[in-house]
């Protein structure tokens, strides 16, 4: 059954771009969340649980042990560069499609083309209902 399992191609049905440039600490801190602050007073995003799954899980795909501290994980990431990272991050995935929601985005990110050239996968755009129904009100 595992094999069967493990044979099924992986498709993220809803997911975002990625930015293309560095990001300072608190500027990557802020971008793991979409509250109003980054992190609990007195602690940061690294603090919580979308903090602890990233430091175990992402830091090996840049060369680091996992539970890597977060200057030394920022470190990295600033001596890779962001097209690097974003291009071991997404071919780590495994992905064999991506659909990517296009419809919020504070600022520039990679579209769809790019997503699925680095993650070496199908992407296309999905279609935001909210955004139709909008249309179609007006």
């Amino acid at each position: 059954m595992l094999e069967y399992l493990e044979s099924l191609p992986l498709v993220d049905h809803h997911c975002h771009g990625v930015l293309d440039r560095d990001l300072g600490r608190a500027e990557f801190e802020e971008s793991l969340t979409e509250a109003a602050s980054a992190g609990p007073p007195g602690a940061g995003m690294f603090d919580t649980q979308v903090g602890f799954a990233l430091r175990r899980w992402c830091p090996p795909v840049l060369g680091l042990e996992a539970h890597a501290e977060p200057d030394a994980y920022l470190a990295r990431r600033a001596e890779l560069g962001a097209a690097e990272v974003n291009a071991r991050f997404l071919a780590a995935a495994g992905l064999d499609a991506l659909y990517v929601d296009t419809g919020y985005t504070p600022e520039a990110l990679l579209g769809p083309p790019e997503l699925g050239r680095l993650a070496g996968a199908d992407a296309r755009e999905i279609v935001r209902l909210e955004a139709v129904a909008e249309e179609v009100a007006a």
